[in-house]
C-alpha cells in the first residue's frame, strides 16, 4: 500500500453554499490529519459547516461541524483525523467569503 501526504485547501467564494473541499478519488482512501479553518474579516464572526459525503451510504450527508462560529481575525482547528473512504467528499459552507480552508491529508492507494 503505498501513501502520500497531500495539501488541500478552499477559499469560500459564495456563502451559505457547500464548497468542495477535498475528494478520495476513486482509487484511493485519505486520512485528513490536522484541518484548518480562517476567518479573515477583521470585525465579524463567522459560522462554518463542515460535512462529509459519505459515498459507500448513498452519498449521505455526515455534518462534522453546524454553523461553529469562529471570531474575526481567528484560526480554528481540527486536530483528530477524519477519515475518508473511496469517493468520499469533504465540503465547506460559511457565513462569510473570508473564509478558507486548510487540509493535511494522506492518501492511501
Amino acid at each position: 500500500m503505498a501513501s502520500s501526504f497531500k495539501n488541500a485547501a478552499v477559499t469560500i467564494s459564495a456563502i451559505n453554499t457547500d464548497t468542495t473541499f477535498y475528494t478520495a478519488s476513486s482509487v484511493l482512501s485519505a486520512v485528513v490529519h490536522g484541518l484548518y479553518i480562517a476567518n479573515k474579516h477583521a470585525s465579524a464572526n463567522v459560522q462554518v459547516t463542515l460535512k462529509v459525503i459519505d459515498s459507500s451510504a448513498s452519498n449521505a450527508e455526515r455534518v462534522i461541524l453546524h454553523k461553529v462560529p469562529i471570531p474575526p481575525n481567528t484560526t480554528m482547528s481540527l486536530d483528530k483525523p477524519i477519515n475518508l473512504e473511496v469517493n468520499d467528499v469533504l465540503k465547506l459552507a460559511a457565513t462569510n467569503t473570508n473564509t478558507d480552508g486548510y487540509a493535511s491529508v494522506l492518501e492511501l492507494t
